[in-house]
């Protein structure tokens, strides 16, 4: 009789790699709440929660476009410089009078913009087989150098109705928040109870297996871009919106606090894994974050040196897991 050596699965084992990359993140916002709680009184009111689920819409509905594109093993970074131009555009009508026209092309020209920069990068990307991080690099300057050419000047004096996204409220509820909320649960669904969100992963997992499993695999990578681009624009409409200003320098450093709430949230850089709901919490952990550091008077470098450091700890994590995931494997056959 021949007897099984291979190591017997242990709670503490499934837990440490399991549960720390899914569940850690809800531990790390909880205790991130509870010590600028105690540290800052003020952080503990109503007026700043909203704030914080302000800035963390934004922000948040870049982070979900972002994930599609991570899953699959891919990266944006022309998004913050996207987020410029869609809201340039979408200000010149909104300086307009509120004629029914304006006021749909106000609103309708920022999501054009972005799915056409979206789909800018998915057909480089897809069709030309270039690493979307040199494409994204690229249309990142391309398009804050054509923002600043186009209309360097802020637009301000924008329409009162304009205001609405951007600072409205439904039932007390903020605008911005309700469409990032409408926005995750569309995004949540897509990859989870799609077939499409299952080709993106297995896309992310191995691109050439999705090949020879019949997946087109071209057009998903291009579609993660536009649902990328789609995000964006409607990011810009809030931003725009709330500051009720057009501004050729918005979004600098957009790209990087959404990376980080993706990556934060638990989606791997090396592809095939991310969820919408672990992606929102990242975005709120980076708006605590930064909430907190303001109201402590930290310096602005030492608050981008620590969106770095965690951007690093969180991929160093992964590749950890990964690490330790292979290693159960090759012991367990």
């Amino acid at each position: 009789m021949v007897s099984d050596t291979s190591p017997t699965p242990t709670w503490t084992s499934g837990f440490s790699a399991g549960a720390l990359r899914d569940y850690g993140i809800y531990l790390a916002l909880i205790l991130l709440i509870l010590y600028f709680s105690v540290r800052i009184p003020e952080f503990r009111t109503w007026d700043n929660a909203l704030l914080i689920l302000l800035q963390v819409s934004v922000i948040g509905i870049i982070a979900v476009g972002m994930t599609f594109a991570i899953i699959t093993a891919g990266i944006d970074l022309s998004v913050g410089s996207l987020l410029a131009v869609a809201g340039i555009m979408s200000g010149l009508f909104a300086q307009q009078e509120p004629t029914t026209l304006n006021m749909i092309l106000a609103c309708l020209v920022p999501i054009v913009v972005g799915v056409l920069g979206g789909a800018l990068n998915g057909a480089i990307i897809a069709g030309a087989g270039v690493n979307p991080l040199i494409v994204t690099l690229g249309t990142l300057t391309a398009f804050r150098g054509f923002v600043v050419w186009f209309r360097v000047n802020p637009i301000y004096n924008l329409q009162p109705y304009y205001r609405f996204v951007g600072q409205g409220t439904v039932f007390g509820i903020p605008v911005p928040v309700i469409i990032l909320a409408l926005v995750a649960i569309a995004a949540w669904i897509t990859l989870s109870y799609t077939r499409f969100g299952r080709y993106v992963y297995a896309v992310g997992g191995n691109r050439e297996a999705a090949r020879a499993a019949g997946i087109n695999v071209g057009l998903v990578t291009f579609a993660v871009y536009v649902i990328s681009g789609l995000c964006v624009g409607i990011a810009a409409l809030i931003f725009t919106s709330r500051l009720m200003a057009a501004q050729a320098i918005s979004g600098q450093g957009f790209e990087l606090q959404a990376i980080a709430a993706a990556v934060v949230g638990g989606a791997s850089l090396f592809g095939g894994r991310g969820k919408i709901s672990n992606t929102i919490v990242g975005a709120l952990i980076m708006g605590i974050l930064f909430n907190g550091f303001v109201m402590l008077d930290v310096p602005q470098p030492i608050q981008q040196m620590a969106v770095g450091v965690i951007i690093i700890g969180a991929v160093w994590l992964d590749g950890f897991l990964r690490k330790r995931r292979r290693t159960t494997r090759g012991r367990s056959r």
